[in-house]
């Protein structure tokens, strides 16, 4: 007997975050970086607060981002995990999600420029079961029930079976 497809689990979206601390050029060619990287158009973020210490003013642009889903994002998880694949369990939340930092873009086979520099990133990845869309949706929104709701245990047998993650003890 096949198992239910309604308590398959699938990626919902991944979020890849640069953080440069900085308007201008730097941010500029980080813009430039994560378009590459990820195929598709960041967004600028800005500073949330004044942090006079480190020069930044509110509503400065300090960060880009980009939101993949669907086939994309599957895409680079694949060439991400090819990175790095060993997690810790202290990077998985209790609600289906996981995070984890990519130290140097160069990792992904793009060129080292001296012009350019290095730059990390944050990668958030957030999974989903079908049937979640009743949490979100405009009309009739409901409680999504507790056996439809994913569990870290969950999350990491979908990563080792998926993407042949390892997850580490601390």
């Amino acid at each position: 007997m096949a198992a239910n497809p309604m308590r398959r689990v699938e990626v919902d979206k991944v979020v890849i975050n640069m953080g440069v601390g900085e308007s201008g050029e730097k941010l500029v060619k980080a813009e430039k970086l994560l378009e590459h990287i990820a195929g598709q158009k960041p967004i600028e973020r800005t500073a949330k607060r004044t942090i006079q210490p480190h020069g930044i003013k509110k509503g400065e642009a300090i960060a880009c981002k980009v939101t993949l889903r669907g086939e994309r994002a599957v895409e680079f998880l694949k060439r991400s995990f090819k990175i790095q694949n060993r997690l810790l369990m202290s990077q998985f939340d209790t609600y289906g999600n996981f995070s984890f930092g990519v130290e140097e873009h160069t990792d992904f086979g793009i060129r080292y420029d001296p012009k350019v520099g290095i730059y990390g990133m944050d990668v958030s990845v957030s999974l989903k079961r079908p049937g979640y869309r009743i949490k979100e949706r405009k009309i009739q929104k409901k409680k999504l029930p507790n056996k439809q709701r994913i569990n870290r245990a969950d999350v990491i047998a979908f990563l080792e079976d998926e993407y042949g993650v390892e997850v580490l003890e601390e």
